[in-house]
């Protein structure tokens, strides 16, 4: 080790501070009184009679001292620091949801195997080495300063919790190492994660230690409500599942987040692993999903959804027959305004969630969704087949949400025509005479037509043709009012500075810049404005459940040299210290000769 500065070489700054010491000096010996600044410095010499310039200087103790303090602190300037031959060592830590996956040996996780491995290294590495201490995600973040105490690094790494949060990109990754090569000078960095190098990087000064292996996994990718604002108390759900070879059987539960009681459960096999619907489920006001499977990682075999909030809905209804109106008014929020055909058009169009045409059939698609009901002769749109008295339904799709809930054989409506399909539209149900439903989307808007009537709205009175009419009207308002799903490792803008944020855990999460970090998979409590209201956030990362997956790395900048201003340790905080302490001793050593010269001065007096 070596002395080295970084500031002004030492010597030049001793040159600059030597007036302040041999000025005062002189001036206090050639008269009794001198007022300078900072006189407490110099309260150690002793008054002296006029002298000659050249004579015996008289000296105290006191004098020494405060030079010692005067070349301490000039030296604290100059920030000394002593040379370390060792280097700046990176490790850093995958803190992502996989690393939750268990261990092989089934000692926990792969994230506490992670942390012994780190342990191990601390052990290995010189102890003139400068360690930093780093996590991934939901950023890369340091959790250590590069001088950080080597004695105080096990209690930080104990301290570090994984998130639920996926791995960031791969780009993000190779970034950030080329910033702790290039920009930060570490000279080597140890990557402890779950994932394996794809192909071997440019430098050898990044190792990445791979823990865990490939597991057979499976996991909830989306779990979603839907719930229509023109029936409030049908709630149905749909569960995507991804992963493949698995086990034989598997279950799928939906259960009430709060209580954990089971609504629905269905079992499946390894080959069925897509999307599931569950119908008819209880009202509550939060669910969880959940695949009961052995697999590598839980974490992905649950995710949450908050009941939707309902809002009214407004619809134009446009019509030739004012009283078909007054029958929808008994369907909750539908907030209906009706129009004469003549007084439609395009521009009116955009102001609703979407357009009823009863009878009556515009030139061009509306900019907004629409349904065409029982469209005349002549419109432009649709070209109209055979029609019938006795309509008897052949064919429909189970899979589409029009067809949700229906008993076709109960189906008769009094009247219907067949209808052509378009390029945009396909049949959804077909009668003997042809298709009576078309539906599809163009330019991400929802269009249906039906080739028969179902205004008025009858209710009970004609259940089949009822259902079908909600069906259409929930289909038209596109899921209106479902919170938008939310994502782990992602931020949550906040309205108001003063919100409060509480994590599924039950602790209130600090916000960020008018943010607040999704970390953990649940539902979030916000308050905002005096209303509160809850959001459900979930993993749900199809590559985050493919355990072990490769890790691509860009080509990493190389290690810069060292420095010695990184690679050395400071010693000016040392050197204020000293300063300081002997500051205070002057300051005690002064004051006792004053004390008993008023002593003595008080017995003279008496």
């Amino acid at each position: 080790m070596n002395l080295s500065f970084l500031s002004l070489p030492f010597a030049m700054q001793l040159l600059y501070a030597l007036p302040l010491l041999i000025v005062p000096y002189l001036l206090r010996k050639h008269q009794r009184e001198v007022i300078v600044p900072a006189l407490f410095l110099y309260q150690g010499l002793p008054a002296a009679s006029r002298q000659r310039l050249w004579g015996r200087p008289q000296i105290t103790p006191l004098f020494f001292l405060q030079l010692l303090i005067l070349l301490l602190l000039i030296a604290a300037a100059a920030r000394p620091f002593l040379h370390q031959p060792g280097s700046k060592v990176a490790l850093v830590l995958d803190t992502s949801a996989s690393m939750q996956a268990q261990a092989p040996n089934g000692s926990g996780s792969v994230f506490d195997l992670a942390k012994r491995q780190i342990l191990q290294a601390l052990d290995t590495i010189p102890a003139s080495d400068m360690i930093g201490l780093f996590v991934t995600t939901p950023f890369p973040t340091p959790i250590s300063a590069s001088g950080e105490d080597r004695s105080r690094l096990p209690w930080l790494l104990s301290q570090t919790l994984v998130t639920d949060a996926p791995d960031p990109s791969d780009d993000v990754l190779s970034a950030f190492f080329s910033q702790l090569f290039g920009e930060q000078g570490f000279q080597h960095i140890f990557f402890f994660t779950d994932r394996s190098l794809a192909a071997p990087v440019n430098t050898n000064a990044l190792t990445v230690v791979t823990l865990g292996g490939p597991q057979t996994n499976f996991g909830i990718a989306s779990f979603r409500l839907y719930r229509s604002p023109f029936v409030p108390g049908e709630v149905d759900a749909t569960v995507a599942v991804t992963g493949a070879d698995g086990p034989g059987n598997w279950t799928v539960s939906i259960e009430d987040a709060n209580t954990g009681k089971q609504l629905a459960a269905r079992t499946f096999t390894k080959e069925e692993a897509g999307e599931f619907s569950f119908s008819h489920l209880p009202l509550t006001t939060m669910y969880r999903a959940r695949l009961q499977v052995q697999d590598g990682l839980a974490l992905d075999n649950e995710a949450y959804a908050v009941l939707p909030l309902l809002t009214q809905v407004p619809v134009l209804l446009v019509t030739p027959s004012p009283h078909v109106a007054r029958s929808l008014e008994g369907i909750p929020n539908l907030k209906l305004e009706r129009i004469a055909p003549q007084e439609y058009t395009p521009a009116k169009a955009v102001q609703f969630a979407f357009v009823l045409f009863h009878l009556t059939a515009p030139d061009t698609l509306p900019p907004t969704n629409a349904a065409f009901l029982l469209p005349p002769e002549g419109n432009t749109l649709f070209t109209l087949g055979k029609t019938t008295s006795r309509v008897q339904v052949t064919q429909w799709v189970t899979a589409h949400p029009l067809t949700s809930y229906m008993t076709f054989s109960l189906f008769s409506p009094a009247y219907a025509q067949a209808l052509q399909p378009t390029g945009w539209c396909q049949p959804v149900v077909s009668a003997t005479v042809g298709p009576i439903v078309l539906a599809g989307e163009q330019e991400g808007r929802r269009y249906v037509a039906t080739g028969f009537d179902v205004l008025p709205y009858l209710g009970k009175k004609n259940l089949p043709v009822s259902i079908f009419t909600l069906n259409l009207l929930g289909w038209l308002a596109a899921q209106v009012g479902q919170p938008p799903s939310l994502k782990t490792g992602t931020s949550l803008p906040l309205a108001e500075a003063s919100a409060t944020v509480r994590s599924p855990d039950g602790e209130v999460a600090a916000p960020t810049g008018g943010m607040v970090i999704l970390r953990k998979q649940g539902v979030y409590t916000i308050s905002e404005y005096g209303v509160e209201r809850r959001v459900a956030v979930n993993l749900a990362n199809e590559q985050e459940s493919r355990l072990a997956r490769p890790l691509r790395l860009h080509p990493l900048t190389a290690p810069a040299p060292i420095a010695p201003e990184t690679a050395g340790r400071p010693l000016w905080p040392w050197l204020l210290l000293g300063a300081l302490l002997l500051l205070a001793l002057d300051r005690w050593l002064g004051a006792r000769p004053r004390t008993r010269n008023r002593s003595v001065a008080v017995e003279a007096a008496t």
